[in-house]
């Protein structure tokens, strides 16, 4: 494996995250204690799932403690950089499913290739989903759950403006937005997370676009494209030209696109199924008047959505790989997978599980089930990670033509530059 480092902004491995960064590396074949990382702030909910693994992992091993740690997200990057630097990190991780391979590159990550072949069930995980956490034909890790995007609605809203079914075109997406404005100029049309890629990318894929293609080592970015450019253009005019997303709209990130929805300033929000809970936080009487539908294409079929989720890895130096492999195997079995996906608003990332007729009937999971029959994924590549979490190159371009600063393009070509600077890059 050609090993790669990506750049790291201002991630510094400082002494005290040195002596907290935990994990297998610690001790020499500690049997007695397994170091999980699980990414975000440790819900309730996924705290009583973990604990009923842990149970079940210990009735295969009583003398093993599972020791799991919470990682925010955002704190994720430097807390892997200081525990591969300093030759310490867990036993097991979760990581989102863009960064495998990254971390894969930087030799953070067991190759469990051997492993994966011979795990039964694992061969019904979704084929592109099994193929992102690869690097180099060699598995990394193993898809956990996956979720897409697609638009929450005010079904009285909607009603109230004579809008009788949800839009299926980008038209109608426009229409729907003023009609709500009209009847309620105090509120818009839809919140738009313009400082956020991935709601974008189903724009750019149903418009026929692509963010890049690799030949090789090489890699061109599809966004000068005319299907590319069509699509950033709609996607910016929802702000620039039609009005039915404010300019503030030009900074938000999905967080703020939720809120705005759930707190009544909004008719529409693009968000994924798994935050349907926080928007309930928000507003817990908002599941009388709401609905789903998928993001629209421009010619009435649904979208492609980026399908989002996460890996669970094993770490390169942990000293009890086959203790590591056991949790991750009863984590992910299908039950499990099935238990944690309902507990959350996420799908399961087994064919037959995503396919079940257990979806059709749900107001909310409805709309998003249909979206996973037609996702995509972003490049890949180690370096993806830089263009999209370190970089922001997508996020830019939106947002300066947003604020009037570029054109659509001048943005696109500037975005096209900087991506194949950083894919390309030696």
């Amino acid at each position: 494996m050609k090993k790669w480092r990506a750049p790291v902004t201002a991630v510094v491995a400082s002494a005290a995250m040195l002596l907290t960064a935990c994990g297998g590396g610690d001790e020499a074949a500690d049997t007695s204690k397994l170091t999980v990382w699980m990414m975000g702030e440790g819900s309730e909910t996924q705290t009583a799932f973990l604990a009923e693994v842990e149970a079940e992992f210990q009735r295969k091993h009583p003398d093993t403690d599972v020791v799991v740690q919470y990682i925010p997200w955002l704190e994720a990057p430097k807390k892997f950089q200081a525990a591969l630097a300093g030759g310490e990190g867990p036993d097991v991780t979760e990581l989102g499913n863009t960064e495998t391979q990254g971390w894969a590159a930087q030799e953070a990550l067991a190759d469990i290739s051997d492993r994966m072949a011979g795990w039964t069930e694992g061969k019904d995980i979704l084929p592109d989903l099994v193929k992102n956490a690869q690097l180099d034909g060699k598995q990394y890790g193993v898809p956990w759950y996956a979720g897409v995007r697609g638009i929450y609605y005010r079904t009285d809203w909607f009603a109230e403006a004579g809008v009788t079914t949800p839009p299926t075109t980008w038209e109608e997406l426009i229409a729907a937005g003023k009609a709500v404005q009209a009847k309620r100029p105090d509120t818009y049309g839809i919140a738009l997370p313009g400082n956020s890629e991935l709601p974008f990318y189903s724009f750019l894929w149903a418009a026929g676009g692509e963010i890049a293609t690799g030949s090789g080592n090489s890699w061109k970015s599809g966004y000068t494209s005319p299907e590319a450019r069509s699509a950033v253009q709609f996607w910016t005019d929802m702000v620039t030209v039609h009005k039915i997303a404010p300019p503030a709209a030009a900074g938000w990130n999905e967080v703020d696109a939720r809120t705005q929805f759930a707190t009544g300033k909004a008719a529409m929000a693009f968000a994924g199924s798994w935050q349907q809970g926080a928007i309930k936080k928000d507003n817990p009487d908002i599941e009388k008047v709401w609905g789903t539908f998928p993001i629209p294409g421009p010619n009435g079929q649904p979208a492609p959505a980026f399908a989002g989720g996460s890996d669970v890895a094993i770490w390169e130096d942990s000293k009890v790989k086959d203790l590591a492999w056991d949790y991750t195997t009863i984590l992910l079995n299908k039950t499990n997978a099935q238990k944690f996906a309902d507990s959350v608003g996420f799908f399961p990332v087994y064919q037959d599980l995503v396919g079940s007729e257990k979806y059709a009937g749900d107001k909310i999971m409805a709309a998003f089930a249909t979206t996973m029959k037609s996702t995509k994924l972003t490049p890949m590549t180690p370096k993806w990670v830089e263009v999209s979490r370190n970089r922001t190159v997508t996020q830019a371009m939106n947002s300066s033509i947003m604020k009037g600063q570029k054109t659509v393009e001048q943005a696109t070509a500037d975005a096209a530059a900087e991506m194949e600077s950083i894919l390309n890059a030696q």
